[in-house]
């Protein structure tokens, strides 16, 4: 009897190479998305740390500004008995007289602004911030001021941020050559607290016989972010001007506006109707919300609540900034990753060189390594700069490489041309707002035809999977 063994055929085919390459290829694609994820962190904290940086400027430039302007402040005791302390008062009760507190509104209100914006440095950081100038114009009505005597009377001016307030050019009310004397407060809290106010004197009665009480107000103030202003004439008409070229309107919306390459200009017709408030307001009772310093305040009190769309509102500063380009660039790791290395997997089967699983691991990390590269730059070139080195320095590299390993510089030249084309769409893109969507479906679709174009031959597989068993 024959002592040697004889092995049992076995039925089981041995575990395809290809099919190795391609597990090794999406194991791999998912391990990259941890990288990616850092950078993304990264991205993510730098980002904050330049919000932080530019709010701290502003912050000891000047806050963003809201002007409640102008705005007569009353203050009377009023003796005047209701219909229940009439009934009382029958009964032999004694009524105290009640101290009355009110803020009369403009009947008509012109507002002229001009801003120049200026660019501060902390750091490695640039943070934008303006200087302007406000010219106030209009009247009140006489029919709108009770009819009482020793009356305290005070003209008042809302700024938010009153430490950013740089010169009163004129602080004028009525026919008086003077200008009233003005001093820190508005007089109107807790209508609204921050400004500054002038005490309108004896001099003045006069000016409740004529028909208007006209006012001329101009001074000088700094701010950053943005820029607001309420409606609280009858009838309001507001001019802004400024250098700045990427505003953002919003709230009541102008009228009319240009913007070109030396900034913008913009004009508001504004009606009363469109607020929530009256012409003539208890200060002492009622807190309405446009009046809100939304910075220090967080509740709106009564039942007049708003969510700003009666404000005039500008916004000054870009709220798509280099960090949110790059984070939405790296949103797109994965896909683009994952494209590369199916071209170059594509370039390999080709070429019938077959490529070490280390090669694949350096191209792909050099992929992940573009965003850490295009964080890092843009923070001192600018975002187009960075954008522009960073792409070459990972496209010019990787071309080579695919060169080198197919040993053939027709395929080096695909990957030039495939790498230069995705950062190219990429970049386009970062750039679109209402289009990224559907050019980055339109992208997905292209690299799938383009993968279907050259794979059509599905049999080059298996060639070269024979090729490697001889």
């Amino acid at each position: 009897m024959d002592n040697n063994s004889y092995k049992i055929p076995s039925n089981k085919k041995p575990f395809s190479p290809v099919m190795k390459k391609l597990i090794f290829l999406v194991v791999f694609v998912i391990i990259l998305l941890i990288p990616l994820h850092f950078v993304g962190n990264l991205i993510d904290n730098r980002g904050r740390l330049f919000n932080q940086t530019v709010t701290e400027i502003g912050n000891e430039w000047g806050k963003s500004q809201k002007i409640i302007a102008p705005v007569i402040s009353l203050s009377y005791i009023d003796s005047t008995l209701s219909k229940d302390d009439s009934i009382r008062n029958e009964k032999n009760v004694v009524v105290q007289p009640v101290e009355r507190r009110i803020a009369i509104l403009p009947e008509e209100l012109n507002a002229t602004i001009e801003m120049k914006d200026e660019l501060r440095h902390r750091g490695i950081y640039n943070a934008t911030v303006y200087t302007a100038n406000i010219k106030l114009t209009g009247y009140f009505s006489p029919k709108d001021f009770p009819n009482k005597n020793d009356m305290i009377a005070y003209l008042s001016i809302g700024l938010s941020d009153t430490k950013a307030l740089v010169k009163v050019n004129k602080f004028k009310l009525g026919n008086v050559e003077q200008d009233l004397e003005t001093m820190s407060g508005t007089m109107a809290s807790p209508l609204f607290a921050n400004g500054i106010s002038g005490k309108i004197g004896p001099e003045y009665d006069g000016m409740m016989k004529e028909d208007k009480i006209p006012f001329e107000i101009d001074i000088d103030f700094r701010g950053s972010r943005e820029i607001s202003i309420l409606p609280l004439g009858k009838k309001n008409n507001f001019d802004i001007k400024s250098n700045w070229k990427t505003p953002s309107f919003s709230g009541v919306l102008p009228v009319e506006r240009n913007i070109d390459s030396n900034g913008f200009t913009a004009k508001w017709e504004v009606s009363n109707l469109i607020r929530n408030y009256p012409q003539v307001l208890d200060i002492n009772e009622d807190k309405y919300s446009d009046f809100l310093d939304y910075e220090n305040d967080y509740e709106a009190y009564g039942d007049y609540n708003s969510d700003g769309n009666s404000i005039v509102k500008v916004l000054l500063y870009n709220s798509v900034t280099d960090y949110t380009q790059i984070y939405r660039a790296c949103n797109y790791g994965f896909l683009f990753i994952l494209m590369s290395l199916v071209i170059v997997y594509i370039f390999e089967i080709v070429s019938k060189k077959v490529a070490h699983y280390v090669q694949y691991i350096v191209v792909g990390f050099s992929l992940v390594m573009f965003y850490l590269l295009l964080l890092s730059l843009s923070e001192h070139l600018g975002f187009e700069m960075a954008y522009l080195v960073a792409s070459l320095a990972i496209v010019i590299p990787n071309s080579l490489y695919v060169a080198s390993m197919t040993d053939n510089k027709k395929f080096g030249i695909g990957m030039f041309i495939f790498l230069s084309g995705i950062y190219a769409i990429l970049f386009s893109i970062l750039r679109m707002e209402q289009y990224a969507l559907l050019t980055g479906t339109l992208l997905i679709l292209a690299v799938l035809y383009v993968v279907m174009y050259l794979t059509k031959k599905a049999d080059i597989f298996f060639k070269l999977e024979e090729e490697n068993n001889q």
